[in-house]
């Protein structure tokens, strides 16, 4: 038994031995288990360089939007534009207020309580305070910043970032950090549809300009960042077989998803085939957003979170 134990951690002193297996920039970790086996552990410092990375992605992109945007007369027209280029029909625009409504502060109560109350009741701590950090944070944010801190060129109030687009990304990210393994494909694939079809309908209603929206997904994923380093940097868990590009596809699978429903509930190019190339680029952009933030988020808490 102990010459087994030393072999095992000879290899995992060496990551390039006959044992060794590298994961990522560094060096898978072992841990002895009360049964004396030992088993690989993911280094804190890898959810270090996953978090810095979205959080850098996140003030970059922000600032961009909030230049382009609201700071600049030009960028704020197109942005406007990019918004006039989408129309719904009446009925569409009534199932679409029918789930923004929705997006109230008792529902978000409700749906950060389920989540931590789920997290506790695996007893992972760490990911419980990482739901309320996420959902918590990013809120405030929005509010702070939309309400306080930024400025538009237009002549009425500013209304970036989107709150409806940071409450819905936000409990789609948090759920998924919450789901357990098996069913975390899942939970990504429909948190993407519900995220979707909440940031790009206050575009297709009419309640948001594109801008608004990728911005409020650069909060998000500012923290989630934030979230992973509770989540991820306060234990250290068992790696399980990798399957990123299957969540990846399960975060795509749900953004498409959200579009084919607003094909069939009447959300058009408002002026026809005139509108059809910008409409396109409208909605192509927000679901890229929505597909690379939840897909990265998903992949991430699947190798670094117990």
């Amino acid at each position: 038994m102990s010459t087994t134990h030393s072999r095992h951690t000879s290899n995992a002193e060496d990551p390039h031995g006959a044992g060794g297996e590298s994961d990522g920039v560094m060096a898978t970790a072992t841990t002895s288990t009360r049964e004396g086996t030992v088993r690989p552990t993911v280094p804190r410092g890898a959810v270090w360089v996953h978090a810095l990375a979205m959080a850098v992605c996140a003030v970059a992109g922000l600032a961009v939007m909030i230049r382009y945007a609201i700071h600049s007369v030009s960028g704020f027209a197109q942005d406007e534009r990019m918004m006039e280029s989408l129309g719904v029909t009446p009925d569409g625009w009534s199932r679409i207020m029918d789930v923004l409504d929705l997006v109230t502060y008792t529902g978000v109560a409700l749906a950060l309580t389920a989540c931590v109350v789920v997290a506790m009741l695996q007893r992972r701590w760490a990911v419980a305070i990482a739901a309320g950090v996420l959902i918590g944070g990013a809120t405030v944010t929005t509010q702070i910043l939309k309400h306080q801190v930024l400025h538009s060129v237009a002549i009425y109030s500013n209304s970036l970032p989107s709150g409806h687009t940071t409450v819905g990304l936000s409990l789609a990210l948090a759920a998924i950090v919450v789901a357990s393994y098996r069913w975390r494909p899942l939970v990504t694939a429909g948190g993407a549809a519900l995220a979707t079809f909440i940031g790009a309908g206050t575009v297709a209603s009419h309640w948001h300009r594109p801008g608004d929206v990728l911005a409020a997904g650069m909060v998000c994923l500012g923290w989630a960042a934030a979230a992973l380093l509770v989540a991820g940097g306060g234990q250290r868990r068992t790696p399980v077989a990798r399957r990123g590009p299957a969540l990846v596809i399960a975060a795509v699978l749900g953004v498409a998803f959200a579009g084919l429903v607003f094909v069939i509930i009447g959300v058009r190019p408002r002026f026809g085939f005139h509108d059809l190339g910008l409409a396109t680029v409208t909605l192509g952009a927000l679901g890229l957003m929505f597909a690379v933030v939840i897909g990265w988020v998903s992949v991430v808490v699947d190798r670094r979170v117990a």
